[in-house]
């Protein structure tokens, strides 16, 4: 054992030095403007100048002898699709005066793929192939015979991250394109449907969700500080929470039905002449102790305390002095301490008929010089289809990442789940199944080697410790499906777990869909055909060293929390990564690593699954909350009856007989006993207690005649 640890001390610090630099999450936000004054002049090996980075649009102009010839900005700055790590990937790119891609660089990112797995020098191979591409392109990973599409070699086993590489590079080419050059045509923006009206008073447009509304108490304000230095420090609040911070409401005013009965018929014609073509026009009222304009608001600017965005895109909304020379004409309005009309310009490429969010900022500070903490408070907004129409335009045919993955694998897919009708099949007729023990053996080793094989190997379908992490910073931090959908193999596999937990526990899981355990089992069997003699760990101290898998989940949950890039670097505690992903093509420390818990194996059945897997351990939590527990006991299971604890290889039965289901992996050896007439003790006891009556039945009837 002391070997063991020097082994995994040695693969940690392995792993920790800081060999990547663009993974440096953290330390990379303020890189980019220095990546970008340094590489400007590689990427634009014949500019002369690099200008000040743009405030209205995040870009870098690069100049030759005063004329610009292209444009640097990194990817984030416009789209910040997660990547298979759950985090942005963040890339420099430069477009030249006609749009077309002079390079795209790396800055930052956390793709486990690359980072402990294959090294950056694919990656980097990939991004070379957009030089001399166009922005409005329809450019796409993997091969076909389009000639409208332009088609890019991908990496084997990161096919998820570099679609998503592709599609944040174009995405926000694009939107730097509609802004800064001639002829690429804006995004589609939906249109208002003109001359439809409905009349409504304020509770019908509360009731519909055109005004939306964010009412906030001292407990919301107090909660949001929590655990930092500005908790507890403005006396200013409202005591209790009887009265609120600010109740605020706001709405989407271009469509008919809401602006007109907000504002009354003439202040709504009123805004509409006012607004040029393609601007478009907010309202936000509020009451209470806080103002969302705030005390030092100059009328005509930008609110310092709210913001808009839509997807990822900050949309600038600006002031328009509506009521500043004229009379409030809405009763609605009226009610309110403060109101305002913001402007959206259609440089914004705002679309109303998508969904976009306002966000209230409140900050606390310690002086004017010194730090100070802000809060965001959301509120969604989303209005109906059927008040807008999309005009026909040109451009970029935009498919999400998540769509593209799953068209480009059906048949993957259709494998899978196909598979997972037959496993589930299995799982249901378990006790016909395993009456016929020879057939339930050929069926399960036969299933076991296509997990191996095909969702495993092929299909990259291990599940890992690293997916529940990302959920649960998710769940804390916004959580958006379409995040999840990038992987659909992985999508498909852990809904099924998810809910086989819910039905039967971890077992199915860790004894049929693992494919580590897969090869653990494959090991377990070649050490029972060389009659490897087993190492007994006593019960008692096999359920102690149950416990270390969850210390090493509490570990890793914990460390997420604190870094999800450290955490993830510390789940290499699970050889899936070398074992499976990358089927041991891998750095010498992590290859050991794996060999030695594979080795463990042949002295220990599946020693890594029953004492170190935190992935195991999770599903274990999560399986507590099952509907069944179906795998039938006799009265006489553990007192006399030892029979199935010591066949039990996982040591999932305890000596009274009782199965652990939080440790069982669902193999059914020990319902092959039960229902075995020639190999369960009960039974042949019965049948043996039987065939004695029937012997001594004779005897009896001939005694009883003769009386």
């Amino acid at each position: 054992m002391k070997q063991l640890a020097a082994c995994c001390l040695a693969t940690l610090l392995y792993l920790l030095p800081a060999q990547h630099p663009a993974a440096a999450g953290d330390a990379a936000a303020g890189a980019p403007a220095a990546a970008a004054a340094a590489l400007w002049q590689q990427i634009f090996p014949n500019a002369t100048e690099l200008g000040e980075k743009d405030a209205g649009l995040p870009v870098w102009p690069v100049y030759q002898v005063g004329s610009t010839i292209g444009y640097l900005f990194e990817s984030v700055d416009f789209v910040a699709i997660p990547g298979y790590s759950g985090e942005p990937i963040n890339l420099l790119v430069g477009i030249d005066s006609a749009g077309t891609f002079v390079d795209v660089r790396l800055l930052a990112h956390n793709e486990p793929i690359f980072l402990h797995g294959l090294g950056e020098a694919p990656l980097l191979g990939f991004l070379q192939q957009y030089q001399g591409l166009s922005a409005i392109d329809s450019i796409k990973v993997g091969t076909g015979s389009s000639t409208a599409i332009t088609y890019l070699d991908g990496i084997t086993k990161a096919t998820a991250s570099v679609v998503v590489i592709n599609e944040s590079i174009l995405l926000s080419a694009l939107k730097v394109a509609r802004q800064k050059l001639e002829g690429f045509e804006p995004a589609p923006v939906a249109e208002v449907r003109g001359g439809d009206f409905t009349p409504l008073d304020w509770q019908a447009l509360l009731d519909k969700g055109y005004v939306r509304r964010l009412t906030l108490h001292r407990s919301d304000i107090e909660a949001a500080f929590a655990g930092t230095w500005a908790a507890a420090m403005d006396e200013d609040l409202p005591q209790g929470d009887a009265q609120p911070f600010i109740d605020l409401y706001y709405a989407y005013l271009n469509v008919p039905s809401i602006g007109r009965n907000l504002l009354g018929e003439r202040d709504y014609q009123r805004l509409m002449d006012e607004l040029s073509p393609g601007e478009q026009a907010l309202a936000v009222m509020s009451s209470g102790s806080y103002s969302f304009a705030g005390e030092d608001f100059v009328p005509a600017s930008v609110p310092d305390r709210l913001t808009v965005q839509q997807g990822s895109l900050p949309i600038e909304i600006r002031d328009i002095n509506f009521y500043d020379y004229h009379p409030v004409n809405s009763a609605y309005l009226q009610q309110f301490d403060s109101y305002k009309l913001l402007r959206i310009k259609p440089q914004s490429e705002f679309d109303p008929a998508s969904a976009w969010r306002l966000s209230l900022l409140v900050s606390r500070s310690r002086g004017l010089f010194f730090d100070t903490v802000t809060a965001n408070f959301d509120g969604d907004y989303q209005l109906p289809a059927f008040f807008f129409r999309y005009p026909e335009t040109r451009g970029y045919d935009y498919t999400p990442a998540w769509v593209l993955l799953w068209e480009s694998r059906r048949v993957d897919i259709a494998v899978l789940v196909l598979s997972l009708v037959v496993l589930t099949a299995i799982i249901v007729w378990q006790h016909r199944l395993t009456r016929q023990r020879p057939l339930l053996r050929w069926l399960r080793g036969g299933f076991l080697l296509f997990t191996l094989v095909f969702i495993g190997w092929y299909a990259q379908g291990q599940l890992s410790v690293v997916n529940v992490l990302t959920l649960l910073q998710a769940l804390l931090h916004g959580f958006n499906i379409r995040d999840f959908l990038i992987d659909p193999i992985v999508f498909i596999l852990w809904l099924y777990v998810f809910a086989s937990l819910l039905l039967w526990g971890r077992g199915i899981f860790c004894g049929w869909l693992c494919p580590f355990g897969v090869l653990q089992e494959m090991v377990a069997g070649i050490a029972q055909r060389l009659r490897i003699r087993q190492w007994k760990i006593p019960y008692h101290w096999h359920t102690r060293l149950w416990r270390v898998k969850y210390v090493l989940l509490l570990i890793l949950v914990g460390t997420s929390f604190y870094s999800l890039t450290l955490a993830e670097v510390l789940s290499e505690v699970e050889p899936f990564k070398t074992a499976i992903t990358l089927v041991f093509v891998r750095s010498w420390p992590f290859v050991l690593y794996a060999a030695i818990l594979l080795a463990l194996g042949l002295f220990v059945h599946k020693f890594f699954c029953r004492y170190l897997c935190p992935l195991g351990a999770g599903l274990a939590i999560v399986g507590r909350l099952r509907r069944f527990e179906w795998l039938n006991r006799r009265r006489e299971c553990g007192s006399p009856c030892q029979l199935c604890r010591h066949k039990c290889e996982i040591g999932a039965i305890s000596p009274a007989g009782r199965i652990d289901y939080s440790e069982c992996i669902q193999c059914f050896e020990c319902i092959v006993y039960y229902h075995g007439e020639t190999l369960c003790p009960p039974q042949i006891n019965a049948a043996k207690k039987a065939a004695a009556a029937a012997v001594a039945q004779p005897g009896i009837i001939a005694a009883s005649s003769q009386r």
